[in-house]
Formats: C-alpha cells, structure tokens, sequence
C-alpha cells in the first residue's frame, strides 16, 4: 500500500464520520502518522503496560508467533557493532528500537542478555565462563559487553519505523497535489497498514472496525478516487 492509498482513505472516513470532516496533509505526516505508527509498532513489540503481575508477558509480543514477526519483518537488520575494547561498550544503532538476537561477529556463539544484578555470578563463573560465553547489558551509553575486549558482536535488531509521508505541492488555495517524488511510502504490508490507519482515524475520533475499513477502500478504488 502506498501512502497515498493510505492518505485517500483517511480522507474517506473522516469525510463520512464526521460533519465537514477533513484531515489535511500535514495533520497527516507530522501529527497522525507518527504517533498511529510508532503506537502498532509499540503493539506488536509488546506493550509493558500490559504486563500482569506473575504472568510477565502481554498479549501481543514480538517473537511471540511467526505471524508477529512476519509484521515486523520489514524492521529486521542487522549489524555488526565494534566494540571499545577498553570498557566493552559499543553505543546503540541510530534507528535502534529493540534487540532481536546477538552473536559473536561471526556467529560461532549467541551473546546473552542479563540483567544487572545477575553481573558478578556470571563474571566470577567458574562453571560458565565469560571468557568463552560473553554477555551484554542494556546501558544508557549502549551495549555494555563481557568480556569487554570482544572486539565485535553482530546484532540482529528492530529498528525504528521510517517515516509515512505525503508529499504534496500547493498552489495558492487548490487543494494540495499529491506529488510521489517528496512521499515516503510505509515499510509495512497492506495489512498492518490497515492497522496503522485504524489507529489514525481514532486520534481524530473515527473508531472504526477492520472490515468497514476494508470496504472504504474498495469503495474507493471502485470509484477510482
């Protein structure tokens, strides 16, 4: 789906749903595409607010089922992260969002996540050593390795999403010229775009459930809109 399928159908139902209902072009890029796309990508991630006491998952988390990860698929990459062979951080990816999986740079041996007060059992461990099965902590300045002279590590992560934009061109006041070459079309597949628009739509109050959605978008392609 394009952004300017998606922009056209935003348009729609806000058409229908409310008296004079319009939602302009940037309303739409600066104020209800980033929160409606970072909120489905909170979603499939695994919203903590959701957690429940003894039962420390939620309802929807990533990793959770193949289909999860197939939606955030297009946010997968990977990296190979140098290491500061004196303290053993190497600062987080600019587009960082959240850790999938870490290996040693060439994969011969997965990276554990610990938590902090877990350190010293795992640094004095005679049984597992550090030397041979290094570990990681979540640090403000980035990763925090052990053994710190690890040289590389290779991160397997999800990155932010990229900004939905629409581009358009405007002359006095005609209504704005969808214009692709300044869009940046969504990373997501149609269905998940179709989430992030429901989210959208709710922000300026039309709750509306998937099919009716689905059916605004058939409405217009079949008008040719």
């Amino acid at each position: 789906m394009t952004v300017d399928q998606m922009y056209k159908i935003i348009l729609y139902a806000a058409d229908k749903n409310l008296q004079q209902g319009y939602v302009g072009p940037d309303d739409f890029n600066n104020k209800l595409m980033p929160v409606a796309q970072d909120g489905y990508c909170d979603y499939l991630l695994g919203e903590y607010q959701k957690y429940q006491l003894q039962r420390p998952i939620a309802p929807v988390q990533f990793g959770q089922t193949e289909r999860i990860r197939q939606s955030l698929a297009p946010l997968i990459y990977n990296t190979v992260l140098p290491v500061n062979s004196t303290t053993g951080i190497s600062p987080f990816p600019s587009d960082y969002e959240e850790v999938d999986n870490m290996w040693g740079q060439y994969g011969f041996y997965n990276i554990r996540f610990i938590q902090q007060p877990r350190l010293q059992s795992f640094y004095r461990s005679t049984i597992d050593p550090i030397q041979q099965n290094p570990v990681y902590l979540l640090r403000q300045e980035g990763f925090q390795f052990y053994p710190e002279n690890i040289g590389y590590a290779t991160l397997s992560y999800v990155r932010k999403p990229p900004p939905i934009h629409w581009g358009y061109t405007q002359v006095g006041d005609e209504e704005p010229v969808y214009d692709p070459t300044t869009s940046q079309d969504p990373v997501w597949s149609e269905t998940d775009c179709f989430q992030i628009i429901v989210r959208a739509l709710a922000l300026v109050g039309v709750n509306l459930q998937f099919p009716i959605l689905m059916q605004y978008a058939n409405d217009i392609k079949n008008t040719g809109q």
